[in-house]
């Protein structure tokens, strides 16, 4: 039990993201803490995410007010010792104030999963917060009180690392449509193809209007097949399982950010091959070539080879350094 979060009282706001905030609340327990988790968002659907991201809040101001209200004041009695802000989008400094006014000796941490040059917003809690971390080792550099983090893997991926008998695909993608994703996990597949080598791909959007706007407006939108597109996300346990019967899995980072995604970090834990267009993993302590194959996203050409060299396994430390439970202690 780590001794920083014994008896300690956590705030946790972060938003719903297929269960991980489950998954932090769940760990911070594990490590002694009583956590008081909400949602970051005061709804999640589509419009609410659309006016929040676009930053056009004003739309739903009164409702984001009343949301924050109602849950500042529900941790009045609780003491806390503790604000976690996990990739904030919705809270501002005003409100934060709020909570300082109430618990004096809270101490504030922040960390995006987004980059923060994309999200510039988020600097506004740079100053009143006490630690600011990013996954995005070049966001750095806008400010000396940025710390670098990179994001964790969880349990029920470790608990699948050595399970490498009867696998059913050779390359699988599960990920959410955007940019240039599914362009390029179709060239995967029909490069693959003549190798034999058997592919599993799931596409997901989380809405079929903002789907819709997006094949109307965005070029890359424009040959994806509405029948190769899904609006239901699949379960954890589903996402674990196809991971576990896959030799490697392929990830396609957003193309305006380095940081490594939760993906990447999914299959360190599981201790399967990955495939990925982010050329910074070179730069991290886990990277090995017979695990780890970089793809040019302008000129895809895969060396079919990597498919035959042995996993090489990770040294104990650097394995463990990047899940949950370290995630956690390092930010605590």
């Amino acid at each position: 039990m780590n001794e920083e979060l014994k008896g300690k009282r956590v705030f946790l706001l972060a938003p719903k993201f297929f269960g991980y905030e489950l998954e932090i609340k769940k760990e911070l327990e594990n490590l002694g803490a009583t956590v008081f988790y909400f949602d970051e968002r005061p709804q999640n659907d589509f419009f609410t995410k659309v006016f929040i991201r676009l930053d056009i809040k004003r739309l739903i101001q009164k409702q984001v007010d009343e949301y924050f209200l109602n849950i500042i004041k529900s941790t009045e009695l609780q003491n806390l010792d503790y604000l976690f802000l996990v990739n904030p989008e919705t809270i501002d400094v005003k409100k934060i104030d709020k909570i300082k006014q109430m618990h004096k000796n809270i101490k504030i941490f922040t960390y995006m999963w987004d980059s923060v040059k994309n999200k510039k917003k988020s600097l506004s809690l740079l100053n009143v917060s006490d630690r600011f971390f990013t996954f995005d080792l070049n966001d750095k550099s806008i400010d000396k009180k940025i710390e670098f983090l990179p994001l964790f893997y969880i349990r029920d991926y470790e608990n699948i690392s050595d399970a490498k008998n009867n696998l059913t695909y050779d390359v699988a993608f599960i990920g959410t449509v955007h940019s240039d994703r599914y362009k390029i996990i179709k060239q995967v597949e029909e490069q693959l193809k003549h190798h034999n080598l058997k592919t599993f791909s799931y596409f997901y959007s989380p809405s079929k209007i903002l789907f819709l706007f997006q094949k109307l407006f965005k070029k890359d939108f424009r040959t994806i097949r509405w029948s190769d597109v899904s609006f239901q996300s699949l379960s954890k346990k589903d996402v674990v399982e196809i991971i576990k019967q896959s030799k490697a899995v392929v990830d396609i980072q957003h193309p305006l950010q380095s940081g490594l995604t939760m993906r990447t970090m999914e299959i360190l834990g599981a201790k399967r091959k990955l495939l990925t267009t982010n050329q910074s993993i070179e730069n991290y302590d886990f990277f090995d070539k017979n695990n780890i194959y970089i793809l040019d996203r302008n000129r895809l050409n895969i060396n079919v080879d990597f498919f035959n060299l042995p996993y090489q396994k990770v040294s104990k430390d650097i394995y463990e350094k990047y899940s949950l439970h370290s995630w956690i202690k390092i930010i605590f």
